[in-house]
């Protein structure tokens, strides 16, 4: 698998479309959708982002028909677990210091922090 968190704008937007339907799409009407949005991409186009993706283990196809492997939540989640291990050391009171250091945060966003940690 290829790395995921290096993804392109327009493989962004593909993952996006994907994530908007319930189940497999035809690559073809993945196509039609993005046309509906004046995206003027060839079927080739289309194919090389999906396989761009599908190396980095982030859709599947068979028979034409396309899929995300992950949710929105779960790709998001891998996303900032990727970064926290990369940058913090896998450390999250190490994010949270760096975060809290250059952000300001208010008194109920504290309080709600404190009610997920303990409720975790």
């Amino acid at each position: 698998m290829g790395n995921f968190m290096d993804i392109s704008k327009a493989e962004q937007e593909v993952m996006e479309k994907l994530w908007d339907q319930e189940d497999s799409i035809k690559q073809a009407q993945l196509l039609a959708l993005f046309e509906a949005d004046g995206k003027e991409w060839k079927r080739q186009t289309l194919n090389t982002f999906l396989s761009r993706l599908e190396e980095k283990g982030l859709v599947e196809r068979k028979n034409r028909m396309v899929k995300a492997v992950y949710t929105r939540e779960e790709y998001n989640y891998r996303q900032m677990k990727a970064a926290i291990d990369h940058m913090y050391e896998g450390r999250l009171s190490k994010f949270m210091a760096a975060f809290v250091k250059k952000n300001t945060i208010n008194e109920s966003e504290a309080k709600e922090v404190i009610r997920i940690l303990e409720d975790s």
